[in-house]
């Protein structure tokens, strides 16, 4: 059963900002409720962690921990560097090539991409941004209040550079479940599927994470789900990790992206199907 969600303005919202808020969430078929003098505390006593609160960032998770609200963070600086005409692992891994053999985007052929694990939607946003013209990218997140803040940036985030404001309207974000989509009998859609495990298992210290741990989803990537994708994909799967050991054991033809000291790497598994 779906929970409710709730939106509540922020403090200092003038008029014109609470019915921006109000607007956003009858289109999104959440209830709008008034602020009042409530706290944060006092909202979650009554809510729980169904709610969100509407500021001039969009909608916002705000705990006493902190607040999430939509921003580029990492993807910012990835962008950048790509302009610059540096590698990024994450896009080669995608496109299943290394750099010995990695053409400039503009010839390569366009994939389509379903990022499985969208969170914050950095990795999708680079994706979109740096993949071959023609390329697709769209997203899964199983966390509604999550998906609504992330969908939000999708649609309304203005970039100062138009071209990574495109970039964004270009993918198409759903709040579902990938194991349901792994499970169904869907046949193959996507060139490739993309999963962060790393956004279920953050790092503890991570501020980014501390207001939206309480409600992120912890369900592991099992060798059978992997195995399942492998079956769901085209091309390949791409997983995002920091610890590849067990990984490298279940399937020994797992080739490894990364950079020589980033503590973050991409496994790429190709499908039986594409190596033939």
């Amino acid at each position: 059963m779906t929970h409710m969600i709730y939106v509540v303005p922020s403090l200092k919202a003038k008029e014109k900002l609470q019915e921006e808020g109000k607007a956003w969430a009858e289109s999104q078929g959440f209830a709008y409720v008034p602020r009042g003098k409530r706290t944060i505390q006092d909202l979650m006593d009554e809510y729980g962690e169904d709610f969100l609160v509407y500021s001039s960032w969009g909608p916002q998770i705000d705990r006493p921990e902190g607040s999430h609200f939509f921003s580029l963070n990492m993807a910012e600086l990835r962008i950048q560097n790509l302009r610059k005409g540096q590698r990024d692992h994450l896009l080669e891994a995608l496109m299943g090539v290394k750099e010995h053999g990695l053409r400039p985007a503009a010839a390569q052929p366009p994939v389509t991409v379903l990022d499985c694990t969208c969170g914050f939607g950095a990795d999708a946003a680079v994706a979109s941004f740096g993949l071959p013209a023609g390329s697709r990218v769209d997203a899964l997140e199983v966390s509604p209040l999550l998906e609504a803040v992330t969908a939000w940036g999708l649609s309304h985030f203005v970039h100062k550079k138009d071209d990574v404001t495109a970039a964004l309207r270009r993918i198409s974000l759903r709040c579902d479940d990938y194991r349901d989509y792994l499970l169904s009998d869907e046949g193959p859609v996507y060139d490739v599927l993309y999963f962060d495990p790393m956004f279920q298992r953050p790092v503890e210290a991570s501020c980014q994470f501390q207001p939206v741990r309480a409600i992120m989803e912890h369900g592991g990537l099992t060798r059978e789900l992997i195995e399942r994708a492998l079956q769901k994909a085209r091309r390949r799967v791409v997983i995002k990790e920091r610890d590849f050991r067990q990984l490298c054991r279940d399937f020994p033809d797992v080739t490894l992206y990364g950079g020589k000291y980033s503590r973050i790497g991409y496994a790429v598994l190709e499908c039986d199907s594409w190596k033939k």
